[in-house]
């Protein structure tokens, strides 16, 4: 009986270990580097376009107990902004929110080490100048 109730108390400890000790992602490790992709657009016949899309982060620092990244937004161009990027590490998977130069909204989430997707959130103005739709999706991967 001893033998049982010692064998249940580890079990307990085991399990409480590897609860506290699971994988937790290095912000700073996963996020910081070029990310590149696309931004979809959609076209008057149902047909799919993109813009392309350069986010370079730069560090990732806790301020205020909250996780903000720093970097540059930009096009195929060449040209950037600098951009704060907030992020929300408090879900299984890491999701980013910024706002880009014309005002539109990203929200993405980190999939892997080498992909971040979500959507982007056209202004009403932008949406107008185009089909009228706001939501577009993004996909970006890591390049170095």
């Amino acid at each position: 009986m001893r033998m049982r109730t010692v064998l249940w108390v580890a079990g307990l400890m085991v399990l409480s270990f590897v609860g506290v000790s699971y994988p937790q992602v290095d912000l700073a490790k996963a996020l910081v580097g070029t990310w590149e992709g696309e931004v979809k657009a959609r076209m008057q016949r149902g047909a799919a376009a993109g813009a392309e899309i350069k986010l370079i982060i730069t560090s990732v620092t806790q301020q205020d107990g909250k996780w903000v990244a720093a970097g540059r937004l930009g096009g195929k161009d060449g040209r950037s902004m600098p951009v704060k990027v907030d992020v929300d590490a408090a879900g299984s998977k890491p999701s980013l929110r910024f706002k880009g130069a014309a005002g539109t909204d990203y929200a993405l989430t980190l999939f892997n080490d080498k992909e971040i997707a979500g959507t982007a959130t056209l202004t009403t103005e932008q949406a107008k100048a185009s089909t009228g739709d706001r939501e577009r999706d993004v996909r970006l991967e890591k390049k170095n």
